[in-house]
């Protein structure tokens, strides 16, 4: 069943009043059903349409059902997990992508994170069906039909996301010359956002000159890398290396991604390393709390 919204967590997330929202629903703006007493009730992807329809912004995050504490229910939630990635993984093959939309949104409803939606649901299929193509038991077109169909809920993900503050500190990232691969940067990007930052995804495939020179043209906090793909591990290394000493002074660099093995990661200068999204997030989280304290101590 998907996760259903009150007027008054709509009302909360969009700093409206409650009746608006009654409104809203009652004139068919927002898609809403009611309950056995006559309650409105708002699927949470018809919020998601109603905010692409209407330009309408999150301001506040979204308020969702609370994380689960007992151990039973902790059992449960393992379960349910290994049941959501099972489903997930079998719609992506199949190229069902209302049904993967389904999924990652009652996923992101039930932790409200896109860390760990990003570790726990889309990450391990990917792998998976990465796995099979190279198995010769998927095609490639269904490999990346999967990774666009992650690309196309994200967007729609982000705009539940309240917008980042004005004085939220900018992040920038990219993978870099020689990797296509989209998603991590994707992930990223909404990852950020919700952390309260302000990110600018540079893409795919940029030279580690013109990341540089976006580094110094808007000097953000952080700066990303996903690396996934190398074509020329000797060269990347003698690229990477005027690249960081190019960067401005107090820039925190975090790099990941799956090509950057144990044996490479000695050879690079960086701020941080992080395996996964989860990882991420409590370094860019550590981040902007030193840099309040920072603030606060020199006001």
């Amino acid at each position: 069943m998907q996760e259903q919204l009150t007027t008054r967590q709509i009302a909360m997330a969009l700093q409206v009043s409650e009746s608006s929202v009654k409104r809203w629903c009652d004139r068919g703006v927002i898609p809403t059903v009611r309950t056995v007493g006559g309650h409105r009730r708002i699927p949470l992807a018809g919020f998601m349409q109603f905010l692409e329809q209407t330009n309408q912004q999150v301001v506040v995050p979204l308020e969702t059902r609370s994380e689960v504490d007992s151990e039973a229910s902790q059992e449960n939630s393992i379960e349910s997990l290994a049941e959501t990635q099972k489903k997930f993984i079998a719609a992506l093959a199949k190229g069902d992508e209302e049904t993967c939309r389904s999924t990652l949104i009652r996923s992101f409803a039930q932790h409200n994170s896109i860390a760990r939606l990003a570790d726990d649901v889309i990450a391990p299929a990917l792998h998976r069906l990465g796995e099979e193509w190279q198995c010769g038991e998927l095609e490639v077109y269904q490999e990346r039909r999967g990774c666009g169909i992650c690309s196309h809920i994200l967007h729609e993900l982000k705009r539940i996301l309240p917008a980042p503050p004005e004085n939220a500190p900018l992040a920038i990232g990219a993978t870099p010359e020689g990797d296509q691969y989209t998603l991590p940067s994707q992930l990223i990007e909404t990852l950020m956002q919700q952390l309260g930052w302000q990110p600018m995804n540079l893409g795919c495939n940029v030279p580690l000159t013109s990341i540089a020179a976006a580094a110094q043209a808007h000097r953000p906090r952080l700066l990303w890398l996903s690396i996934s793909h190398i074509v020329d591990e000797e060269k990347f290394v003698s690229e990477y290396s005027n690249f960081y000493a190019s960067l401005p002074p107090q820039l925190s660099v975090v790099l990941g991604g799956r090509a950057l093995t144990d044996r490479l990661r000695p050879r690079l200068r960086y701020t941080g390393f992080c395996d996964n999204m989860q990882q991420l997030a409590s370094f860019a989280t550590a981040l902007n709390v030193r840099r309040h304290s920072l603030q606060s101590s020199t006001n």
